[in-house]
């Protein structure tokens, strides 16, 4: 018949029944002793990296990381964990055995963390021999900041290909600018043209001179032509003539001055044309040529800066097996699995009060 549950007596079945606990825990305190025991030792040795961000001697800069960034420095864990460099140490220090894998050996010997919040990245390298696993943690850190910073090259390497690829066409363009310039100076040039021009404004203010003294001639001799004389006739006519001539060569002179003029303009127009790019092409040059001495100077150093801060040193204690962590978590195993033992014996023992499992009468008895 089925009977409540009284504490009481639950605690006093315990009691009554303290050598089963007993003997869970000792035979898990001899078990686990024995088991770590003959485990072999084996030894951590641990090297820092700090990750600098660019520009990492700039306080100002040193100071702005934010949460997210310093999270996203997560992404240098793949630089100590790459395969290929672990397959390199492993040849390195003689760690591979027969029939092993390098990844199953990986899991097993390298542990790599940023720690959180911080710019550290720990090494970890767990061998029986404690100076293997130093020379493994401290090749493996070497090898990162090595391969961190010939990858920030050649990314530098591509920015300053690009900007000396520009910076050559820049100069092209300023060469052929300036080239131009040369050949418009020596084809057409302006000065030589200038003086034609004033010279020939000058022959035509001479002329219109003469043409003014003429037309007043031809008044003249036209009034002693109606008082009668053949010579006044004939100065009138040739001074007639003599004007007509004049004023053709004034002409001509206007006509050739506004075609001087014209192509004159011309010519300031493209030699002004030529300054204006010869100007552009040399600036764009110079701030070009600027910034490739820039990037040249500062090769490899636009990205995250990693160096080792702490080298480790050679482990003197092992960190496996943990003899007092596997004793603890043995025992209390033994005490959980005893009492749920000894709980479910009370609680049939409830249902039917003639049940007792075997173990419980022997160890009461």
């Amino acid at each position: 018949m089925y009977q409540p549950f009284d504490a009481f007596e639950y605690v006093d079945y315990l009691r009554r029944r303290w050598r089963v606990i007993a003997a869970a825990c000792g035979v898990a305190l001899l078990l686990s002793l024995g088991v770590s025991l003959l485990l072999p030792n084996r030894y951590t040795a641990t090297a820092s990296i700090v990750i600098e961000p660019p520009g990492g001697n700039d306080v100002r800069l040193s100071t702005a990381v934010s949460p997210v960034y310093l999270e996203s420095l997560k992404t240098y864990e793949r630089f100590a964990t790459s395969d290929t460099l672990f397959a390199r140490a492993a040849e390195r220090f003689h760690l591979l055995g027969n029939g092993q894998s390098i990844e199953s050996l990986k899991r097993r010997v390298l542990k790599v963390a940023k720690l959180r919040d911080t710019k550290i990245l720990e090494i970890s390298v767990s061998l029986a021999d404690p100076k293997t696993a130093l020379g493994l943690a401290q090749y493996l850190a070497d090898e990162t900041v090595r391969a961190s910073r010939a990858e920030s090259f050649v990314s530098d390497t591509d920015f300053v290909a690009k900007a000396q690829k520009q910076t050559t066409e820049a100069h092209v363009r300023l060469e052929q600018v300036q080239h131009e310039s040369a050949i418009l100076a020596a084809s057409a040039p302006v000065e030589s043209l200038q003086s034609e021009i004033d010279a020939a404004v000058e022959l035509q203010g001479k002329v219109q001179q003469l043409l003014v003294a003429t037309d007043a001639d031809i008044a003249e001799y036209q009034q002693q032509a109606q008082t009668g004389g053949q010579f006044a006739r004939d100065q009138l006519q040739a001074t007639r003539a003599r004007a007509a001539l004049l004023r053709k060569r004034s002409e001509d002179l206007a006509r050739e001055i506004q075609q001087k003029n014209k192509t004159l303009a011309n010519r300031l127009a493209k030699r002004d044309q030529l300054q204006t790019e010869t100007k552009l092409a040399q600036s764009a040059y110079e701030a070009l040529s600027n910034r490739l001495h820039d990037l040249e100077v500062n090769t490899g150093s636009h990205a995250e800066q990693l160096r080792v801060i702490d080298p480790g040193i050679v482990p003197q204690r092992p960190s496996s097996p943990n003899i007092p962590l596997n004793v603890a978590v043995a025992l209390f195993l033994a005490l959980v699995s005893s009492l749920a033992y000894l709980s479910l014996a009370f609680a049939y023992r409830h249902k039917s009060p003639d049940f007792e499992p075997a173990i419980s009468r022997g160890m009461r008895s």
